[in-house]
C-alpha cells in the first residue's frame, strides 16, 4: 500500500518514509492549531481512526481517485490504517511538535475532515526540502482556505526550504502554492505516468519552491 505524501491535486511526491514495523511509527501528541479569521471555522490536527471512513470515501468517489497519485485505488479502510499507523501522526525529524500530514477539519462541520496538507523530507534525509502536498475535498473548494492552511502550516518548520510539484494543467493549485510565496522553478519539467486504475495517462509535473524568509 503506498500514499500519496502530496495529497493534492496532480501535484507528485516521492515515496514516503516508512520504518516496516506497522504500527504508530513515532506518533506524539500534537495540540490543535486554530486558523486566523477569517478562517477560523478551520484548525489543524491529528488523524484518527474515525477519519478512515471519510478518507475511503473521498479517495473512491470523487475526483481524488483521478487527481492524487498514490493513494491506493480502490481505498480500503485497511489502507487507511497503514495511512494512520505509518505515516500521518509520525512527527517530522528535526521538527518536534510536528506531524508528517496535517488534518484540516471545520468546526461548523462537527469537525468532518476537510483536507490535508503534508510536509516531508523528498528522500527521508533531514538535508532535503521538506516536501508540501495537500488536498481539499471537493465541497469545501472555492473558499480560499488553502493559502492560510500552507502558511500556517510552513510556520511550524521555522528555517525550511520547501518545495513541492504540480501537474502543468493544475492551475489553481498553482495559483495557491504563487500566494504562499513559492515560486516555479523555471526550466524543471518532467513527466509522470499516473497508475492504470486512475487512468495511466502522462502528465508534466512544475515543481515549485520557497525559501527560508530571513
Amino acid at each position: 500500500m503506498r500514499h500519496d505524501r502530496h495529497c493534492n491535486m496532480s501535484q507528485h511526491i516521492s515515496d514516503e518514509k516508512i520504518d516496516g514495523t506497522g504500527g504508530d511509527v513515532g506518533s506524539a501528541s500534537v495540540p490543535d492549531i486554530p486558523l486566523p479569521a477569517p478562517f477560523d471555522d478551520y484548525y489543524l490536527c491529528s488523524l484518527t481512526p474515525s477519519d478512515f471512513s471519510r478518507l475511503a470515501d473521498l479517495y473512491n468517489n470523487t475526483d481524488l481517485r483521478y487527481i492524487t497519485f498514490r493513494p491506493p485505488y480502490p481505498y480500503t479502510q485497511q489502507d487507511a490504517q497503514w495511512f494512520h499507523d505509518n505515516m500521518a501522526n509520525a512527527p517530522v525529524a528535526g521538527y518536534p511538535g510536528t506531524h508528517q500530514c496535517w488534518i484540516i477539519r471545520s468546526k461548523s462541520h462537527d469537525g468532518i475532515l476537510v483536507g490535508i496538507c503534508s510536509t516531508q523530507f523528498r528522500s527521508g534525509l533531514d538535508t532535503d526540502p521538506l516536501t508540501l502536498g495537500y488536498f481539499v475535498a471537493p465541497e469545501f473548494r472555492g473558499k480560499g482556505i488553502m493559502p492560510t492552511v500552507i502558511n500556517e502550516v510552513c510556520r511550524q518548520f521555522p528555517g525550511a526550504t520547501f518545495d513541492a510539484e504540480v501537474a502543468s494543467g493544475n492551475a489553481s493549485s498553482c495559483r495557491v502554492l504563487e500566494k504562499c510565496g513559492f515560486t516555479k522553478v523555471e526550466g524543471f519539467e518532467h513527466e509522470m505516468r499516473w497508475p492504470e486504475s486512475k487512468g495511466g495517462d502522462l502528465r508534466k509535473m512544475w515543481k515549485f519552491v520557497k525559501l527560508p524568509q530571513s
